[in-house]
C-alpha cells in the first residue's frame, strides 16, 4: 500500500488492463495491484465469457475504455493492454484457456500472461507444456535472470519486464506444470529461470509479450507491485519508474490512495431518509458477574427449554482476553483472540421469527409466533431473503443506557462494546453457495442430490441455512464481568404497541430482575460446592455422572463415510489431478457417523465446552467479520497439531509446526485464496495480512492461522461479501471452483453444517461467521462427526488420516 505521504508518479495517460480470468482463485489479487499500479481498475472477463471469443471481448472492453475517458474531465488518454491470469488445467485444452489463446494470437496490444497465461504463450507459439520436475504450490524460490534482461535504468532506455529488481528476487510458485525450454521456438526467448534451471519467464522476440511462471500478486512473492509497474510502463512506452507499492501486513492510517476507478456492481440497499423506523436500545442489566458458568446457569433458566434458541459461546475464556496455557496459550506471544463476548436468545420476543433454506427444494420455511405458524416462500433463496429483511431493519436508531442506575443517562453508542445491535444469527450449510446442487449435468452433483433426497425422505435432514432474527438478546462480557441485554422494537406503526419501545423498556427491566435472581442463585450454590469440590469433584459433577450412565447403558461407535482405505485412494487422485495442474489443493473431508439419539444435547454441548474450550465454542475458526465501519477479516486456519504432555513438549510441536514446509505452504495457498476474495468487494488498496501463519494454541490443539483485512466498497453489502467468499477457502482449496468439481466427486454426498459458517448477521451491516468445525450435528436418530484436511503434492495418506482423526477426539470422547 502506499504510504500517507507518497504518491504514485503522475501519467498524462493511463494505463486500462483487460484482464482474462482462468477461473483461478488468485485472479482479484492481480486486479487489485492492477489498479493501484495503473490508477484505474482493469476489466475482469472470464475465459469463456462472450462465448469464448475473444474478438467480441476485445470490442467490448474498448468501449469500457471510452467509456472511461469520457468521463474523465482532465482529458488524460488511456492505453490498453491484455493480463491473463494463472488457472487450473492445461492451456491446450480449450476449456481451461477459452479465448486466452487467440488473445495471444490476435492482441495489438502488450500481453502479460501469469503461470496458466504464461504457459499459453509458450504453447501457442508452438512449444511444449510439459510436468515440472517438482509440484511447487505454495512455495517460494530465487529468480535469476537471463542475458541481462533487467535492461538500463538510466531513465532513458525503455522499461523492460525486471527494470528495477535484483538477480535472485523471491517469489511464490504455484505450479504442476512448466514450458518445455528446449521445445521453443526461437521467437520465444527464456529471461529467467529458478536455481536449478526451471524457466520462470519469457518474452517475445518481436512483440510486447511476456509471460511469468511464477505469482508475482502472492502475498510472500518480492517486487510484484514493481513488475506490475514495468508493464504498466513497457505499455505507456516509457522508460521504467521505480515503484513505492509493496504488500503491507499493516492496516493504513487512511485509505486516501490515488484516484481509482472502481466498476460498481451492486449497489447495497440504502437506508431511509427521515426519522428511523426502529429503535435498537442496548442496556446494562447486571454488572459484576459475567463468567463462563454464570453464562451456563443463566442459558439453562432463561432459554432451555424454549423452542428455539442459540448461545455463541466464548467457552476459553479466562479473565485476561489471553488464553492460558490450560486454555490455549502459551505459543509464539499470541495476540488476544476474540473470545471475550457470548451471545443468546431465543425466538419469543415479538419481532422475531425464523427461517430455514432447503436447497434441493429452492424452498424457504419461515416460522413465525415462536414457531407455531409457518410459511413458504418458492423460489426465494436464503440470501436474498436476510438481504430484503436486513434492509428493511436498516434504518434505525441506537440507544445506550447503563441500567444499573435509576435514572440512566443516556450513553454515546460508540461506547458499546460489541458489534451485535440485534439482527439474524444461524448458520449456513455448506452447499448453500457454489455447491452446483442447483445446476443439472454434473454426476457428482446429481450424487449428491439423491444423498440429501434420502435423508428428506428418512426425516433426517438438516437445513441447508437456518436462522433466528434475534430482537432480544443478552450480552455477556466476560472481560468486564457484565451482561448487556439488546432489544430491536418499532418506533412507529399499527404493531408499534405489541412490539413498541415501552414494551421493550419492560423487557430490559424484567431481565435485569431475573438477573439479579440469578446471581443470587449461581452464588449460594457455588459456595458449598466449592468447599466440597477437593477429592470430590468427580462424583458431584451431575452431567459427567449423567453421561457416565447413558455410556453404561449404550457404546456410541461411530463409522466413517468413506473407510480409510477409500480416503487413501481420494488422496492419491487428488496428488494425481495436482500433479496434472488441475488444482493446487484441495479440502478433503470425512464424515463419521453414528446411529445414536442423544437425549440431553444441552447437557453433552455443557459437557464438551469443559473439556475442549474454545473462543468459539464449536466453531473457533473465524470465516468472516465485517465490522459496521466496513473491515473484513477473516482467519483462516491450516496446519494442526496435538498439545503436548508437557509445557517443554508443548513447545517443540508448536515450534514445527510454525516451521513445517507443508503447513506452511498449505496456509499461504488459503491466505492468497482469502486475499482474492476479499479483493472481489474491497476497496483498492485495502487488503492487507497482519498476521501471516502465526501459531495459535487451544485447549487440544496448536493450529498455524493467517489474519487477512479488507475495507468493502461501499456499494457492496453483506451479501455480496458472502457471494464472493462463501464458503471459505480453508474448507475447499485453490483454485475454488475447480476444487468444489472435485471434492463433489470424491466425496459423493452433502457436507451440510460442517464447512459452512455460523454466527451473526447485525442489523448495522457487521456480522461474525465462523467456520463450523469441530461440531457435532445432531438430529433424533444420528450424531455426524465432519472432519477433514488439506491435501497438497507433499501430503502422507497415513497422516492426513490421523489428522483427521484427531480432530473428531475432543467430540467422540466427550460421548
Amino acid at each position: 500500500m502506499v504510504a500517507p505521504q507518497e504518491q504514485l508518479p503522475r501519467l498524462q495517460r493511463r494505463v486500462v488492463t483487460l484482464l482474462i480470468d482462468n477461473y483461478d482463485s488468485y485472479t482479484f489479487n492481480i486486479y487489485q495491484m492492477l489498479a493501484q499500479v495503473n490508477g484505474v481498475a482493469p476489466l475482469v472477463v472470464r475465459n469463456d465469457d462472450f462465448g469464448g471469443d475473444f474478438a467480441t471481448a476485445w470490442s467490448a472492453f474498448q468501449r469500457h475504455a471510452t467509456e472511461l475517458c469520457a468521463k474523465d474531465e482532465r482529458g488524460i488518454g488511456l492505453a490498453l493492454n491484455v493480463v491473463i491470469s494463472p488457472g487450473p488445467g492445461h492451456p491446450g485444452v480449450v476449456a481451461d484457456f477459452g479465448m486466452c489463446a487467440d488473445a495471444i494470437r490476435n492482441a495489438q496490444v502488450p500481453v502479460l500472461g501469469i503461470c496458466l497465461g504464461h504457459q499459453g504463450l509458450a504453447q501457442v507459439y508452438g512449444g511444449r507444456v510439459v510436468s515440472a520436475p517438482e509440484v511447487m504450490h505454495g512455495r517460494t524460490s530465487r529468480v535469476h535472470f537471463c542475458n541481462a534482461v533487467a535492461g538500463a535504468e538510466d531513465g532513458k532506455s525503455p522499461a523492460t519486464l525486471f527494470s528495477h529488481i535484483p538477480d535472485g528476487f523471491e517469489v511464490v510458485r504455484y505450479h504442476s506444470l512448466v514450458a518445455d525450454e528446449a521445445s521453443l521456438p526461437a521467437d520465444l526467448r527464456v529471461t529467467a529461470r529458478t536455481d536449478d534451471g526451471v524457466v520462470m519467464a519469457l518474452q517475445h522476440a518481436n512483440k510486447l509479450q511476456f509471460g511469468v511462471q511464477f505469482h508475482p500478486e502472492a502475498v510472500c512473492s518480492t517486487f510484484g507491485y514493481q513488475l506490475f509497474q514495468n508493464f504498466r510502463d513497457i505499455t505507456l512506452q516509457q522508460p521504467p519508474t521505480q515503484c513505492r507499492l509493496q504488500h503491507s501486513n499493516l492496516q493504513p492510517h487512511v485509505l486516501e490512495r490515488p484516484a481509482v476507478n472502481e466498476c460498481n456492481r451492486v449497489v447495497s440497499p440504502q437506508a431511509k431518509t427521515g426519522e428511523p423506523d426502529y429503535s435498537v436500545q442496548v442496556r446494562v442489566a447486571s454488572s459484576g458477574l459475567a463468567s463462563l458458568d454464570f453464562a451456563q446457569h443463566v442459558f439453562a433458566d432463561r432459554y432451555a427449554d424454549s423452542r428455539r434458541s442459540f448461545w455463541l459461546d466464548s467457552s476459553n475464556f479466562d479473565g485476561s482476553g489471553v488464553p492460558s496455557l490450560a486454555d490455549g496459550g502459551g505459543s509464539s506471544a499470541q495476540q488476544p483472540l476474540s473470545s471475550r463476548f457470548s451471545l443468546m436468545g431465543d425466538g419469543s420476543g415479538p419481532l422475531s421469527y425464523s427461517v430455514e433454506y432447503c436447497i434441493l427444494e429452492n424452498l424457504l420455511r419461515v416460522y413465525e409466533d415462536d414457531g407455531e405458524t409457518e410459511l413458504f416462500e418458492d423460489d426465494t433463496d436464503i440470501l436474498a431473503h436476510l438481504r430484503s429483511k436486513m434492509a428493511a431493519f436498516r434504518a434505525h436508531e441506537v440507544e445506550f443506557v447503563d441500567g444499573d442506575r435509576e435514572q440512566p443517562p443516556p450513553l454515546s453508542a460508540a461506547d458499546i462494546p460489541f458489534s451485535f445491535r440485534g439482527g439474524f444469527v444461524g448458520y449456513f450449510g455448506y452447499e448453500v453457495l457454489g455447491s452446483g446442487l442447483r445446476q443439472g449435468g454434473e454426476t457428482a452433483s446429481d450424487a449428491n442430490r439423491a444423498a440429501i433426497q434420502k435423508r428428506l425422505d428418512e426425516g433426517d435432514h438438516v437445513p441447508d441455512a437456518s436462522f433466528l432474527f434475534a430482537d432480544r438478546t443478552l450480552v455477556f462480557d466476560h472481560l468486564e464481568s457484565k451482561v448487556y441485554s439488546v432489544s430491536v422494537s418499532m418506533r412507529r406503526g399499527e404493531d408499534s404497541g405489541v412490539c413498541g419501545l415501552e414494551e421493550a423498556i419492560e423487557w430490559h427491566r424484567d431481565v435485569a430482575t431475573q438477573l439479579q435472581r440469578l446471581t443470587h442463585e449461581f452464588i449460594n450454590a457455588r459456595v458449598p460446592l466449592a468447599a466440597a469440590a477437593a477429592g470430590a469433584r468427580s462424583a458431584s459433577d451431575p452431567l459427567r455422572s449423567h453421561w457416565q450412565k447413558q455410556a453404561q447403558q449404550e457404546a456410541v461407535v461411530f463409522y466413517p463415510s468413506r473407510s480409510r482405505r477409500q480416503y487413501g485412494r481420494n488422496i492419491r487422485e487428488i496428488q494425481r489431478l495436482i500433479h496434472d495442474g488441475e488444482t493446487y489443493e484441495v479440502c478433503l473431508t470425512n464424515q463419521l457417523e453414528a446411529t445414536h439419539s442423544i437425549t440431553n444435547p444441552l447437557g453433552f454441548y455443557q459437557l464438551l465446552r469443559k473439556r475442549n474450550p474454545a473462543p468459539y465454542a464449536g466453531f473457533y475458526h473465524r470465516f468472516l467479520r465485517v465490522g459496521a465501519d466496513g473491515w473484513m477479516e477473516s482467519k483462516p486456519i491450516k496446519g494442526t497439531r496435538r498439545r503436548g504432555l508437557t509445557p517443554s513438549e508443548d513447545a517443540a510441536i508448536a515450534a514445527e509446526l510454525a516451521s513445517c514446509t507443508k503447513d506452511r505452504a498449505e496456509n499461504m495457498m488459503i491466505a492468497d485464496l482469502v486475499r482474492n476474495d476479499f479483493g472481489v468487494v474491497a476497496q483498492i488498496g485495502s487488503v492487507h495480512v497482519p498476521t501471516l501463519m502465526a501459531v495459535e494454541t487451544y485447549a487440544t490443539v496448536h493450529q498455524l492461522v493467517t489474519t487477512v483485512r479488507g475495507q468493502r466498497r461501499a456499494d457492496a453489502d453483506i451479501v455480496d461479501i458472502l457471494n464472493a467468499t462463501f464458503p471459505g477457502g480453508s474448507m475447499t482449496g485453490a483454485p475454488k471452483k475447480r476444487t468444489m468439481q472435485i471434492i463433489r466427486q470424491l466425496e459423493q454426498g452433502p457436507r451440510g453444517v460442517y464447512s459452512g459458517a455460523l454466527g451473526f448477521l447485525s442489523l448495522d451491516g457487521s456480522c461474525d461467521l465462523n467456520i463450523v468445525i469441530r461440531t457435532a450435528v445432531v438430529t433424533p436418530k444420528r450424531v455426524r462427526l465432519g472432519s477433514g484436511g488439506a491435501i497438497i503434492a507433499l501430503s502422507d495418506t497415513d497422516e492426513e488420516y490421523e489428522e483427521m482423526l484427531l480432530k473428531t477426539r475432543a467430540l467422540v470422547q466427550a460421548l
